[in-house]
């Protein structure tokens, strides 16, 4: 793939698009001239990010979208193709983070994490890759991982289980696309200052379970900790520019921080201590 994707007239679908990395993304995209499609499942930020991106209302469109629900992706596909005829690029970012001991992790927990992390990019790539390949134009599927899709931290297990097979359907997707004029890449971002650490209030049945939020202090104390040392990564314009300048260079991986390298080098070391 040789053509640049970045340029006026192209159209990019985000994911998780109305706040965080989404967000620092679109606005990339629309300065540099390109069609964005927002999409979100929370109603209050998609009306926040119609309004910061008033300015933009040409090449905007704002779409409520649950990722782990296909029948939302159709719609979402026919409202694409309604307004701006062919997508481009199609950013698979949405996601949820909850960490936790897999010991104590409930049912509808896994089923959650799972269902947005991995299946909400699944969902996303069957029901716009066949679009994207039948417009014939060049196109590039970006989805987001996670450093915890390639190394498990601390009580992330059930989160690096989705977040690691995102890693491996965009590298299998990449290599099936080899030859063509589509592309497929990921971006595992390290720290980078988003409001994920909210996820925690909107999981489903949050709340409702006498485990569940043990108290409201505690929850408060849990996301302070967690803002602190977010607040210390990149921003989510910065990720929009790594994003954008892994489209223009069809890179296989995105990363956002060099300070992950000897944590990389430590797992490959433990692969092959076997030898």
């Amino acid at each position: 793939m040789t053509a640049s994707l970045i340029k006026a007239g192209n159209t990019a679908l985000i994911t998780g698009g109305a706040s965080g990395i989404g967000f620092g993304t679109a606005q990339v995209f629309l300065k540099s001239g390109l069609n964005v499609v927002v999409t979100d499942v929370r109603r209050e930020h998609l009306a926040s990010a119609r309004v910061a991106l008033a300015g933009f209302e040409e090449r905007t469109l704002f779409l409520e979208l649950d990722v782990a629900a296909i029948e939302q992706w159709r719609r979402a596909r026919l409202a694409v193709e309604d307004r701006f005829g062919r997508l481009h690029i199609l950013f698979l970012n949405a996601g949820v983070g909850i960490l936790g001991s897999m010991l104590d992790t409930s049912p509808a927990d896994y089923d959650w994490i799972t269902a947005v992390n991995l299946s909400g990019v699944i969902n996303g790539v069957q029901a716009f890759l066949p679009h994207m390949r039948a417009h014939g134009e060049p196109g590039q599927i970006v989805a987001t991982s996670s450093m915890g899709g390639l190394i498990v931290a601390n009580d992330g297990g059930v989160y690096s289980s989705a977040k690691f097979g995102v890693v491996a359907l965009m590298e299998e997707l990449r290599r099936d696309l080899a030859g063509s004029n589509i592309s497929a890449s990921v971006l595992c971002p390290a720290a980078v200052n988003t409001n994920i650490f909210e996820h925690e209030r909107i999981r489903p049945g949050a709340g409702g379970r006498d485990e569940q939020l043990e108290d409201e202090q505690a929850l408060a104390q849990r996301e302070a900790a967690a803002k602190e040392i977010l607040s210390l990564g990149r921003t989510p314009l910065e990720v929009g520019q790594m994003v954008e300048q892994s489209v223009a260079c069809d890179d296989p991986y995105v990363f956002t921080d060099r300070n992950v390298a000897p944590s990389l080098l430590a797992r490959r070391d433990a692969l092959l201590s076997f030898t």
